[in-house]
């Protein structure tokens, strides 16, 4: 009995957290992109896969100042998250610009979730843009045993 009711209690709560988000995200679309005023830039990075395997997890993302992938890693997903000036989470349409098209790559070059890619050693920077704000992302590539590369990136 009392189960049955905790249970009624979470999935009350559930539903309400869905639809107060689903609120706002529909006020910020009403609102148009415009009407939101982007004060800073959140990147995320998808942990390889290799190192959760087995345990689990799922997918998880990280932001730390600097992301430092797998060895061997040369490819990193990547996400943007648009922070607006009371703190919120917004999104927002984001361009991924390398200054080194030929040492790093973005696939699709727009949009919130993207892929980089980094072909060779060197260091490069990348620049995540949206209306009204952007932030430059530094990118340093080592060859590591051989034919693999450790890539670093900094926000």
């Amino acid at each position: 009995m009392m189960i049955t009711k905790l249970i009624r209690l979470i999935a009350i709560a559930a539903f309400t957290i869905v639809v107060s988000t689903g609120d706002i995200l529909a006020s910020q679309k009403a609102a148009g992109p415009a009407a939101v005023s982007v004060t800073d830039i959140k990147v995320s990075f998808k942990l390889d896969p290799r190192l959760t395997r087995g345990l689990y997890m799922g997918e998880r993302w990280v932001s730390p100042p600097t992301y430092i992938g797998a060895s061997g890693q040369d490819t990193i997903e990547a996400r943007a998250l648009g922070i607006d000036d009371k703190g919120r989470p917004v999104n927002i349409r984001t361009e991924w610009i390398p200054i080194d098209p030929e040492m790093v790559t973005i696939t699709p070059g727009r949009g919130n979730e993207v892929r980089i890619t980094v072909r060779r050693a060197g260091e490069s920077s990348l620049k995540v843009a949206a209306p009204g704000f952007s932030r430059e992302l530094a990118i340093k590539a080592r060859s590591y045993m051989g034919n693999s590369i450790l890539v670093e990136i900094s926000q």
